[in-house]
């Protein structure tokens, strides 16, 4: 863990994955869920490796969650239509990011800038 808050923050995420949420899902091909979500940015990181992008989001019980994903050089990354890059993305900024859980935690499939 080596004291990265954004690290820290994406090990207490995964454990609050499985509570009850209003997320939309599918699976893919290796039978993984695919999720999204719709939110805030809260924070990105570009510096590490792979990079992070850090989503809040309220449950469908009204109580506020926060997705930590994993951010790897195959997700998409759009606002609007156009791509960009996630050092564009800005905190604040609301996003729907579609991401799925393996072993290493959530990694981010797409993100789109609304």
């Amino acid at each position: 863990m080596s004291g990265n808050p954004v690290r820290l923050l994406l090990v207490l995420v995964a454990a609050l994955v499985f509570a009850p949420v209003a997320v939309s899902s599918a699976t893919t091909a290796s039978g993984s869920p695919v999720r999204r979500v719709q939110g805030q940015v809260v924070a990105v990181n570009v510096k590490d490796t792979p990079p992070v992008i850090v989503v809040k989001t309220m449950t469908a019980k009204k109580q506020e969650l926060i997705v930590g994903a994993t951010v790897e050089e195959n997700a998409s990354i759009t606002r609007g239509k156009t791509p960009v890059t996630l050092a564009d993305i800005k905190e604040g900024e609301t996003v729907d990011l579609t991401y799925v859980k393996n072993p290493d935690g959530l990694v981010a499939q797409s993100i789109r800038v609304r």
